[in-house]
Formats: structure tokens, C-alpha cells, sequence
């Protein structure tokens, strides 16, 4: 296949100046537009997997595209132009997904797309650092799609992505615990080593599902540290079951409120007078309801790795505090700053392992216990 220049449209010229990426604002990353791009290293290349999506689709073909750059520093200004393999660019109703390859030998430190939106010229940089030791060395396509989400629903057909070998498939069925608060002095952590519950084996290409809810890894040699990790759930990323909701509401309710909460799974009437006891007014209830498991969505759509993108700690933070309004990325760490009525800073630092080598640990601090009071007392009375 010959080599192509990843872009949607005719090239155009550079519409954002020469910026380091270490300086960029990038709270673009956490909302429902945008790029989300994933990598898997193969033997001699890595596959890059895209999808960008966006509000406006009607003029998709003549407001967006993507230029692709290296860069070997995250202080560099400016990158070199890359050329990748296109292995497929398909429409879709959000937007644009497909795949591309870029050789090992060669590659620059960081891989960067530039989305251009070529009508109010503006440019929104996406990186990744390419690792030549990245443990993920394959991926999930579904029907005519990728899977660039960490996460499928249960019994939905897909297929391995690449090869034709076999792998070997470790099912773990850990109910992993939700984030502990910003201000917690332990944390709620996870074994170090867990076991796997069963373990099956599929070929690459051949059709699978997955029926059961849990954690899955994928290798082609159990005694590597390389493979892919994939959650797959039957009520996601959006709650729609009664008896999905007291888990996430743990971050605002008490101990005594949550439990009852889990007591009336399937009892609408006794989860609602739980409800009322937290807000003590039905509309309030309404209010808090509706505006809670929109954040619980999205942490989900955006943060799901080896567990819940709500019990993250990334995840626990977006659902209490919304969007951050500035975010940093660095190699090790990424830093959240609010800068609305509760200015608060928060800090990630990178927590890499077989099951999700881009995980993220909340550096947590005594001193937050009051805003996070503070904040969790608006979400019981509606007031945020």
C-alpha cells in the first residue's frame, strides 16, 4: 500500500503558531469532541488507531483534517511532517475513525496530530509518546470499526486486529474499589498481583464475544509483560439500570446512605426515598440525578481502563469538580487546575502497568478536605 499523508482534505497551511507541548492548555482532551487516538507496537511498527469526532458533521469533509508530526521533545516548538500507511479512513455519523502504521525504525519520540478546523483556523495538538517498549501489541476490531475505546459491551461480536495467531484470553472478575476522596490519606488500592478467574484461548480473525462482565488480557505469551486489556460491560458507558446506579453515587452519599442504595437494587421506590433523604426535595433530586450520571457517562467514555472510568481517580475528580479548565501533560504526570469559585489544583502522576500502561494516581493531600466538603455539599442540595 503506498504511503499517504493522513489528511482529510486538500494541506493547508500551519493556522496555530509554533508551541511546545508542554505549554498547551489541553482542557480539550475531556469533552465529547475531539481526537482519541491509541497505539499498539507490533513487531516492526506501530499501529496508530483514530477517531475524531464532532458536533457539526454536515461540512465534515471541508471544515476538518489531520496533519500527523513528530517531535522528539515536549519542549520543541515545532515538529517534522510524518508520512503514515493508511490501513483504512472511514466516515461515521460523529465523524471520521480509521487506522494507519508508522515504522519502528525511525519513529519520532512523540507522535502529534494537529486537527485543523479550517473555517475559524484553529489547530488542536493531540500527542502520544511512542515507547519502543509499549506493552500493547495488539487491538480489537468490531464489525467494520475499531474498538478504540478500553471497553466493548458483553456478547458484542469483535475480533482480534492484527495476525493470525493464537492468544490467550485471562478473565478476571475483581470488583476493583471506586477512587478513595482527594483528601484521604490511604488510598484504595489494588493487589499487586491478582489472578485470573478463567482463561481461554482465540485466534486472531476469528469472531468472539464476551459474555461475561469483567476484566479481560490478552497475550500471546503468558510469561511476557506485553498484551491488551479490555473491560467489557453490559449497562455502559451510560447507566440506564437501577441497580447500576449506587456504586458511582459512593463520592457523595454516606456510608449508611450508599448502603441502603445497594440494599434497593431493583426497588425504584426504596432507592428514591434515599435519594430524597440526600436532598430532601424532589425536584433537587431530579436536579442531581440527571446532571451526577452525566459526569458518571463521560468519566466512562473517557477514563475506562482496567476498571470503571467512574472509580478512576481521574474519573472520581471530573464527576466532583467537571472539567477542569487548564490541563498539563508531561511525560510523568498530568496537572488539573480550577479556576471558578473553588480554586483547586490537582495533580496525576503516571502509574503505568500490564493492564494500562497510561494509568494516573491522584497525588492526594490532607489540605483538600474542606473544598471537597465543600463542593460534595452542593451536589447533595443541587447547587453546583
Amino acid at each position: 500500500m503506498k504511503k499517504l499523508l493522513l489528511a482529510l482534505l486538500l494541506p493547508l497551511p500551519l493556522v496555530s503558531h509554533a508551541q511546545p507541548l508542554r505549554d498547551i492548555n489541553y482542557e480539550y482532551l475531556y469533552q465529547t469532541e475531539g481526537l482519541r487516538f491509541g497505539i499498539a507496537r507490533g513487531d516492526s511498527s506501530y499501529t496508530i488507531l483514530y477517531s475524531l469526532h464532532v458536533k457539526d458533521t454536515a461540512n465534515f469533509f471541508s471544515e476538518y483534517y489531520i496533519r500527523w508530526e513528530g517531535r522528539e521533545m515536549l519542549s520543541d516548538k515545532e515538529g517534522s511532517r510524518l508520512m503514515l500507511e493508511v490501513v483504512s479512513n472511514k466516515r461515521v455519523s460523529s465523524g471520521l475513525e480509521g487506522r494507519a502504521t508508522l515504522p519502528l525504525a525511525g519513529a519520532p519520540k512523540y507522535l502529534v496530530a494537529r486537527v485543523i478546523k479550517t473555517s475559524v483556523k484553529t489547530a488542536w495538538l493531540f500527542y502520544a509518546k511512542l515507547d519502543p517498549d509499549y506493552p500493547v501489541n495488539n487491538y480489537l476490531l468490531r464489525s467494520g470499526s475499531i474498538a478504540a475505546e478500553s471497553y466493548i459491551h458483553t456478547n458484542e461480536p469483535v475480533r482480534i486486529g492484527e495476525g493470525s495467531d493464537e492468544w490467550i484470553i485471562s478473565y478476571y472478575n475483581d470488583d476493583f474499589p471506586a477512587a478513595a476522596p482527594a483528601y484521604s490519606e490511604a488510598q484504595a488500592r489494588v493487589p499487586a498481583k491478582i489472578s485470573a478467574d478463567s482463561v481461554f484461548r482465540v485466534r486472531a480473525g476469528d469472531e468472539v464475544s464476551f459474555p461475561r462482565k469483567g476484566l479481560y488480557l490478552a497475550q500471546k505469551d503468558t510469561t511476557s509483560l506485553q498484551g491488551f486489556a479490555f473491560r467489557a460491560e453490559d449497562d455502559y458507558p451510560q447507566y440506564t439500570k437501577l441497580a447500576s446506579l449506587s456504586g458511582p453515587l459512593i463520592y457523595i452519599t454516606t456510608r449508611q446512605e450508599n448502603e441502603r442504595l445497594e440494599a434497593a437494587r431493583g426497588n425504584k421506590k426504596a432507592f428514591d426515598r434515599v435519594i430524597l433523604t440526600v436532598t430532601s426535595d424532589t425536584e433537587r433530586a431530579r436536579t442531581l440525578m440527571r446532571s451526577y450520571f452525566r459526569r458518571v457517562e463521560m468519566a466512562n467514555r473517557l477514563f475506562t481502563s482496567y476498571k470503571e472510568g467512574w472509580k478512576t481517580d481521574r474519573g472520581m475528580i471530573y464527576i466532583i469538580f467537571g472539567k477542569p479548565d487548564q490541563v498539563f501533560k508531561f511525560d510523568d504526570r498530568e496537572v488539573w487546575n480550577y479556576s471558578g469559585d473553588f480554586k483547586v489544583e490537582f495533580t496525576f502522576t503516571r502509574s503505568a502497568s500490564l493492564f494500562d500502561p497510561d494509568n494516573f494516581v491522584l497525588i492526594r493531600d490532607k489540605k483538600k478536605e474542606d473544598v471537597w466538603y465543600e463542593v460534595i455539599d452542593l451536589w447533595r442540595n443541587a447547587r453546583f
